[in-house]
């Protein structure tokens, strides 16, 4: 896999290359690929060609109130620059690499990104890094209903949903950090209807949702696929190679380690298992007896440093983790201890996979932790830590806590809309180490800069 995706990330490179000229006029006049030398901008920007910099990265802090941005350096969280921007997005998400805030524009059918302004670039037995001042770059990908954003190893898969309204189908687009840099065209898939789905980037492969016809489907709500497809990119695009021999009905969700892609389907959770010779088996774990009534598993995170996965249903005030081992064929209620009535609105992975976070909409963080007992990883409950003291009941109209994690250290960000700042968690103590004061309610983050490699 490590082979093959080195062979995709050349191949998306030579693309985003020979696209510059092509695609100037929509915006890829401004960013160049660059090798070895650091990157041209415009006079006010500040470009730096060395080996240490801003080791702490940097933070896009999204202010809906006044339709822009405002980026913190890490190191010191100063604020380095505000960005006017064209629309609110409906989510942010990091990019592949982390260079870039994609910003998912689902009503406007497009997706736009702001360049963090901290990368690297290989230089002789050393990488160099760059950096430059944030700014919304004047390249963006167009589809309709752009909704799921899908990262893995570098590669971004980003699913459009389509809408039988307007007429328009399903279709997925990968992007890199060096396709967008080079205003590259992503290699797509078409589908032939609507689809509320999701697909999964593996180097030379992809895995998406299947839509069949209504008189085929298992699905109660058709417009959910139940099938999955395993693509391969060939001379520029992708083809099908293999679609599994396993049903998903209501297929929703979805998350991948080194060796397994699991799907959330109405009924368990599909599991898909590659191959050595990169084809995929298919099983079917069926719901468990702990799972409350009226649920299904319909979110899941998954982690390289993991071979667990955590997946998460929810009914009415009640939500349940549980943790999906592929290899044992076993899933696991997890007790994450909540509050009355405390509901999850984020939660992740956290940097190596030590720890599992989840934020609630009480203004707490909940850690949940592995423990090896003989063959055996067990999750469990670890910790409780509160990052806000103001009242619930002054939480602006439409506003939620939201987080991000580092992805060179062990550290938290949480935005605090009713504090109207940042706050700063230490994962190895768990506890609040500082604040970056706001002036507004902070809506949406997400951490860019050079994220660190470790051992899988």
């Amino acid at each position: 896999m490590k082979q093959q995706n080195t062979i995709f990330k050349l191949q998306a490179l030579v693309m985003a290359m020979s696209a510059v000229l092509a695609l100037t006029a929509c915006g890829g006049g401004d960013t160049r690929i660059v090798e070895r030398e650091p990157i041209v901008t415009d006079d006010d920007d500040h470009d730096d060609h060395n080996h240490g910099g801003e080791a702490g990265g940097r933070l896009f802090v999204l202010n809906s109130g006044e339709l822009q941005a405002e980026v913190f350096d890490l190191d010191d969280n100063d604020l380095i620059t505000s960005i006017a921007l064209d629309a609110i997005p409906s989510s942010v998400y990091a990019s592949g690499a982390y260079r870039y805030a994609a910003l998912i524009e689902r009503n406007a059918n497009k997706v736009s990104f702001v360049d963090g302004g901290l990368w690297q670039e290989p230089h002789d037995d050393h990488f160099d890094l760059y950096s430059s001042t944030p700014k919304l770059i004047n390249y963006s990908l167009a589809g309709s209903r752009p909704t799921h954003f899908v990262a893995h190893d570098g590669e971004v898969a980003i699913f459009y949903d389509g809408d039988a309204a307007a007429d328009t189908n399903a279709s997925v687009q990968v992007i890199t950090d060096e396709l967008i840099a080079g205003a590259g065209i992503p290699a797509q898939i078409n589908f032939d209807m609507p689809m509320h789905g999701v697909a999964e980037p593996r180097g030379e492969q992809l895995l998406s949702t299947i839509r069949r016809d209504d008189a085929d489907s298992t699905s109660n709500n058709f417009v959910l696929p139940d099938q999955v497809g395993v693509y391969h990119f060939h001379n520029g695009s992708y083809e099908l190679e293999q679609t599994l021999d396993v049903a998903c009905p209501d297929l929703h969700g979805a998350a991948q380690n080194e060796t397994h892609v699991i799907f959330g389907c109405s009924d368990g959770v599909l599991l898909a298992l590659e191959g050595e010779a990169g084809d995929y088996s298919a099983q079917k774990l069926d719901n468990p007896d702990t799972l409350i009534e009226g649920a299904r598993i319909g979110s899941i995170w998954g982690h390289t440093d993991s071979g667990q996965f955590i997946g998460l249903a929810s009914s009415g005030d009640v939500s349940q983790f549980f943790v999906i081992d592929p290899v044992l064929g076993e899933l696991e209620l997890v007790d994450w201890e909540p509050l009355e009535n405390a509901k999850p609105v984020a939660r992740g992975f956290a940097y190596e996979a030590e720890q599992f976070v989840i934020l609630d909409d009480q203004g707490y963080l909940t850690q949940i932790t592995p423990h090896q007992e003989g063959d055996y990883t067990h999750w469990e409950y670890s910790g409780r830590l509160e990052i806000t003291g103001a009242d619930l009941n002054a939480m602006p109209e439409g506003a939620n806590f939201s987080m991000t994690f580092s992805q060179n250290g062990h550290t938290l960000y949480v935005a605090d809309p009713i504090s109207q700042h940042i706050v700063i968690v230490d994962l190895d103590t768990f506890e609040v180490t500082g604040e970056i004061e706001l002036d507004y309610a902070p809506s949406m983050i997400t951490w860019l800069g050079i994220a660190e490699e470790h051992d899988h």
